[in-house]
């Protein structure tokens, strides 16, 4: 009977840290998105190729690289404020819908389970709506921090592909 009586701290002293743990974790969501008018099929050319993010997010992303094309490539981004990289797998690229998600295989936020879609949603016959959506998991913590960060890169990738910066 004592050994069953030490047994029940014992095991709280192992649990408590991992269910404080996992009710600290959050779902982030961000999404954004822009109205453009310009030519379709060089907008989606543009967001759909592997190797091009340090083109349309010269601010944020230094180099990039790709290893393989479409649904399982690896993509290497070199973040230029500081060196590091994040390495994503694209997990869906259907250029006849025009959309591509991805998830981080590896970054050094402090985050897990990001996922991504960027799609092209056809509006009228002069517009098309392109939307941005990540959602991802941290720490309640780190919840803004993260959402801001998202939204800005979002914002910043959308803005530049409005104006273009691709062709620069």
């Amino acid at each position: 009977m004592d050994l069953f009586k030490m047994g029940i701290p014992i095991f709280l002293f192992f649990l408590v840290p991992y269910s404080a743990k996992a009710q600290k974790t959050v779902t982030v969501k961000v999404t954004n998105s822009i109205v453009l008018t310009e030519d379709e099929d060089e907008v989606w050319t543009a967001v759909s190729n592997l190797e091009n993010l340090d083109r349309l997010v010269p601010e944020i992303i230094d180099k990039t690289a790709a290893v393989g094309n479409g649904k399982g490539a690896i993509v290497t981004l070199t973040l230029k404020a500081d060196g590091n990289q994040v390495i994503e797998e694209i997990t869906k690229l259907n250029n006849t819908k025009r959309i591509i998600s991805y998830k981080m295989v590896r970054t050094p936020m402090p985050m897990t389970h990001y996922k991504a879609t960027i799609a092209i949603l056809r509006g009228d016959r002069n517009t098309f709506t392109l939307r941005f959506t990540a959602i991802l998991k941290t720490d309640s913590k780190n919840r803004e921090r993260m959402r801001t960060t998202i939204d800005g890169f979002q914002k910043t990738l959308l803005t530049n592909i409005k104006n273009k910066s691709y062709e620069k």
